[in-house]
């Protein structure tokens, strides 16, 4: 019985030493790239501490922060072509998602649930700058992509079959662009709708007019007898 219970124990202790055997293995779950590496031969890895970091390789995006006056020509599904610093060769991709919200510095919660606007607020402001997520369709070969590198971002025109020449896209470029002036971006499916101040019914508010006043005869009659008589003609 004492053999038997010597036994047992050691098939645990080997069963142990298996798993923790199996534990010295770090499998990703995802294909990536190892970076900041912290680790090395002798050390200790504590429960709850980051000693390595892996970079997902299948989740390569692209932020691009538009201002809020160009949204109205922004669209889901919009083709886009990305350069990076430093390499010629563009990234092609496509317009995923386009963020509906920004935070605002000037108003913060507050309590009672109403929001703490700022008294300092300035008159002139710049235009916002709304984030776009754009997928990534191709890369060229000899490109690589490092998360956090810069960008210029442009988004492409739709194909149009109706032109045929050159010089009637660039007449058709600059009627658009002098619509955006006068009238604003035009509006297409998908994208945020442009709002204007320029559009709206225009009211006058009532203004009060002021009644002559009465004169001095006419307050007291014979205060002042010849009062609205010239000296010269005395």
């Amino acid at each position: 019985m004492q053999a038997k219970a010597a036994f047992d124990a050691a098939q645990q202790q080997l069963a142990q030493a298996e798993i923790n055997l199996r534990r010295t293995q770090v499998r990703s779950p995802v294909n990536g790239y190892v970076t900041n590496l912290l680790l090395r031969v002798g050390d200790y890895a504590t429960q709850g501490t980051a000693n390595v970091s892996v970079i997902d390789s299948d989740s390569y995006w692209i932020d691009g922060y538009f201002e809020e006056t160009k949204m109205a020509r922004v669209c889901v599904g919009d083709r886009v072509e990305a350069k990076l610093m430093g390499y010629a060769q563009p990234i092609l991709g496509r317009v995923a998602t386009v963020t509906r919200g920004i935070g605002v510095s000037n108003a913060a919660a507050g309590t009672q649930g109403l929001p703490n606007v700022d008294p300092v607020y300035t008159w002139v402001r710049l235009a916002q700058r709304v984030p776009v997520r754009i997928a990534i369709d191709k890369v060229p070969s000899g490109v690589p992509l490092v998360s956090g590198m810069t960008a210029t971002v442009t988004v492409l025109e739709a194909p149009d079959t109706d032109r045929r020449d050159e010089l009637r896209q660039v007449l058709a470029s600059m009627h658009a662009r002098l619509s955006d002036v006068f009238n604003g971006p035009p509006l297409r499916p998908g994208c945020i709708p442009v709002i204007t101040t320029g559009s709206g019914r225009l009211e006058t508010l009532p203004v009060e007019q002021e009644e002559p006043g009465l004169a001095p005869g006419q307050i007291i009659p014979g205060l002042a007898p010849g009062m609205s008589v010239s000296p010269r003609s005395r």
